[in-house]
């Protein structure tokens, strides 16, 4: 026989199981985070680059202007070619055109106002001439080596054109009388630091005169007052032409810079010497062409041979082949 179960107890057991299950919730809300699944980390990787087909590098197309200056250049070499061929040919100032165009092309090109001016020259065209040479002057250090010739040539353009210790007897071509070669022209530039002296020489040939630079020896010498008396230097002198090739072709005009060291102390580790002078002597096939000297008393104290055999053997010192 069953007994009964009082209202009291159902009600109690009904709390206590509304209890548990709100404890069980509260559980539930508490560790539920703690008791959720994990989920791995994110780790982003990134997509590796993709390697395309190498292609065949590609050249870019020339900028216009280089393109420009390609063709310029190529022009010039042509105009110059035509001018080579037109000077040698029965009428020279014909190669005045294309001179003329490569100058328009480049007015700052040393070589071509030089050859320019050089023609002008060659066609008795003075004042033309000094103009080129002027214009080669005014390009400054761009002009190179062309400067100190433009420098040169002016100088022997302006009327009776004169230099120290020169002769005073010369013919319709700036020559001393019979003479195949000789100086027209003659410089002495100190260096600022005053270490060195450089003397250049413009030498001409005769017109017409055919030149081989083998027959030529050209003496410069440097000399010192030392003890009271004055002595050929022992100092270094160096030579060097500024001119090439030296065959006194065309103007038919070479020149020459010689470099002298000014002494600071003396041979015997004493006083060093005092510079006093120079003198210059030509000789061709062994036969004396010109002296020039400053102070003019060298040519006294050291009066050169009429006659020398020529030096095959190269410049040495203040000689120069």
């Amino acid at each position: 026989m069953k007994i009964p179960v009082g209202t009291t107890f159902v009600v109690a057991a009904s709390l206590l199981g509304v209890a548990a299950v709100a404890q069980l919730v509260a559980i539930l809300i508490y560790f539920g985070p703690g008791f959720a699944p994990t989920r791995p980390e994110a780790v982003v990787v990134e997509p590796l680059p993709t390697t395309a087909p190498a292609e065949p590098a590609v050249i870019p197309a020339p900028a216009p202007e280089n393109e420009d200056l390609a063709a310029q250049r190529l022009r010039i070499e042509e105009l110059m070619g035509e001018v080579e061929m037109l000077e040698k040919g029965p009428s020279p100032d014909a190669a005045l055109v294309p001179l003329e165009e490569a100058a328009a092309l480049q007015p700052r090109n040393p070589d071509v106002l030089s050859r320019l001016a050089s023609l002008h020259e060659k066609l008795g065209q003075i004042e033309l001439a000094q103009g080129a040479w002027k214009s080669v002057l005014d390009l400054g250090p761009d002009a190179g080596r062309f400067l100190e010739v433009a420098e040169i040539r002016l100088r022997l353009l302006r009327p009776e054109a004169e230099t120290s210790g020169g002769s005073a007897l010369r013919d319709q071509v700036g020559l001393s009388p019979g003479s195949t070669l000789g100086v027209v022209d003659l410089t002495v530039k100190e260096a600022a630091d005053k270490a060195t002296k450089d003397l250049r020489l413009a030498v001409k040939a005769r017109p017409g005169e055919a030149i081989d630079g083998r027959d030529v020896r050209i003496n410069v010498t440097f000399y010192e007052m030392l003890d009271g008396e004055v002595v050929p230097t022992t100092s270094r002198v160096q030579s060097m032409w500024f001119t090439t090739p030296v065959d006194w072709r065309d103007e038919g005009i070479e020149i020459l810079e010689v470099k002298y060291e000014v002494p600071r102390i003396g041979a015997d580790g004493g006083p060093a010497p005092q510079y006093y002078g120079y003198m210059v002597n030509i000789y061709h096939r062994g036969q004396l062409q010109e002296t020039r000297a400053d102070p003019v008393d060298l040519q006294e104290l050291f009066p050169p041979p009429l006659s020398e055999l020529p030096d095959f053997g190269g410049a040495d010192g203040g000689r120069a082949p």
